[in-house]
């Protein structure tokens, strides 16, 4: 997505599509607006043929990744995979740059893909084969793909992207955990040979156009293509079918399309599992880039189509954040709560793990010093927790934590967990914070591990973690 603010500048003035169509072969008169989005995209004709002009300001891409991805599109043509066809300039060049009064643009042409957009609704079963052959027939080329160009970006470039992103918001507290997590888990995968190569990464089907002729599919918009595995094209490209959680004709369609990926190219089992680690992926990227395209955008000289969109993508990334761990709050607890906190329960199946009751905990915390916290969503008391500090030698522990059982299993046990080492390490600066949890509490030992919480000692009765920072 390019920053609102390049988009607003760009469509009020066509001056760059204007600039730009004079280096290309023309009919005049045919210049059109198509859209924008990540790039700006006019339609022309030429001898009555339909062609893309596609631009974007210098602040949204470099000629280094344009001439990258040309470079990859020229390969997969020349080795035959069905792509739209780069056209080059007046001058000779597949790409050209323009000065404007806002800054350089970067400009290319592209003939129109053959055949017709089909949506996912409307696909066949031959279709969705179709559609997985193309993706592994592309992974299976882009494994020998040896370019010349400086190569495309990496994930870990686009994980350093989306960490420069959320420093800027450090209340994205969550997220930026989930960050951490992911690259750690990504760092640990097997890569290499078969696995990893040069992807398309939006290799969804408003990006594919299907030839009834040729019973193949034509691909489009390879700006987005990175260095990555595999198993993220396929996670990107079935998103929306992944998204129909519970539907079981949209799990039928994505193994349809898994044969087709399979029939060309192998597709381990191992990262089918992992799936939900690449959507992840494409979650903290997505809100990264919505997020720092409204950056600076000012309300008052804005139009209201800019307005509109902006509202839209922020409710994208409210989505995202909701996705991965709902909001939740800590809040003292005092005369106005302490009843409802004691009314808060495990499940039966919990209660042999965790058997002491909330008063008790609000008992022990008035008496010896604890700080008891209530965890609430909205304005609904969810949970609670307390914790202390060793006068002993200054450690820091978490003495009680639980989530009511008509909120498990909803994420708020994560969530409230990070608001929890936030609070404590705002308020207290503690370097380590220390917990334990009974050893059959397979739950909690999950939770905790999942925090980076790791093993200080254990019993036959009780596991102790630490957290350090």
């Amino acid at each position: 997505m390019m920053h609102l603010n390049n988009m607003i500048r760009g469509t009020v003035s066509s001056i760059p599509s204007k600039l730009l169509l004079q280096l290309w072969e023309h009919d005049a008169g045919t210049l059109k607006f198509w859209r924008a989005s990540s790039n700006f995209v006019y339609t022309f004709e030429r001898d009555g043929a339909r062609y893309f002009l596609r631009y974007i300001h210098e602040e949204d891409n470099t000629t280094q990744q344009i001439e990258a991805e040309l470079d990859f599109i020229l390969y997969l043509i020349g080795e035959g995979f069905p792509a739209a066809v780069p056209v080059r300039s007046r001058n000779g060049q597949w790409m050209e740059t323009i000065e404007t009064e806002q800054g350089r643009y970067f400009g290319t042409v592209f003939e129109q893909a053959k055949g017709s957009h089909i949506p996912l609704e409307q696909m066949s079963d031959g279709h969705l084969t179709s559609w997985g052959k193309a993706l592994a027939s592309l992974h299976h080329l882009s494994e020998k793909y040896r370019p010349e160009t400086p190569s495309r970006k990496s994930w870990e470039d686009a994980l350093t992207f989306i960490s420069s992103v959320l420093q800027r918001y450090p209340k994205e507290t969550v997220l930026s955990h989930e960050l951490s997590l992911l690259r750690k888990e990504l760092q640990a995968l097997p890569g290499g040979e078969g696995l990893t190569g040069l992807i398309h990464y939006d290799f969804e089907t408003d990006n594919m156009f299907y030839s009834a002729e040729e019973a193949q599919f034509y691909a489009i918009d390879f700006d987005d293509a990175m260095v990555h595995w595999f198993i993220m094209d396929v996670t990107s490209a079935i998103s929306d079918l992944l998204g129909q959680e519970g539907s079981e004709e949209a799990m039928r369609q994505v193994q349809q399309f898994l044969a087709g990926y399979r029939s060309i190219k192998p597709l381990d089992e191992f990262y089918i599992d992992r799936i939900p680690l690449f959507r992840k992926f494409a979650d903290l990227y997505t809100f990264a880039r919505l997020l720092r395209s409204v950056e600076g955008m000012d309300e008052t000289q804005s139009p209201e189509w800019a307005i509109t969109l902006r509202d839209k993508l922020l409710r994208i990334c409210d989505q995202i954040r909701e996705r991965h761990c709902p909001a939740v709050r800590l809040a003292p607890i005092d005369h106005d709560n302490w009843h409802e906190c004691t009314l808060l329960e495990v499940t039966d199946e919990q209660k042999n793990v965790f058997p002491v009751p909330a008063v008790y905990w609000l008992a022990e915390s008035a008496y010896c010093g604890f700080t008891p916290l209530a965890i609430y969503a909205g304005e609904q008391l969810i949970g609670f927790t307390v914790y202390a500090v060793d006068q002993a030698d200054g450690a820091y522990w978490i003495m009680a934590y639980m989530i009511d059982h008509r909120y498990q299993n909803k994420r708020f046990g994560k969530a409230g967990m990070i608001e929890l080492i936030q609070y404590m390490r705002e308020r207290h600066s503690c370097g380590s914070i220390f917990l334990g949890h009974r050893t059959g509490n397979e739950r909690a030992a999950h939770l905790y591990a999942s925090l980076g919480f790791r093993i200080a000692n254990q019993s036959e009765q009780e596991i102790i973690r630490e957290l350090s920072e």
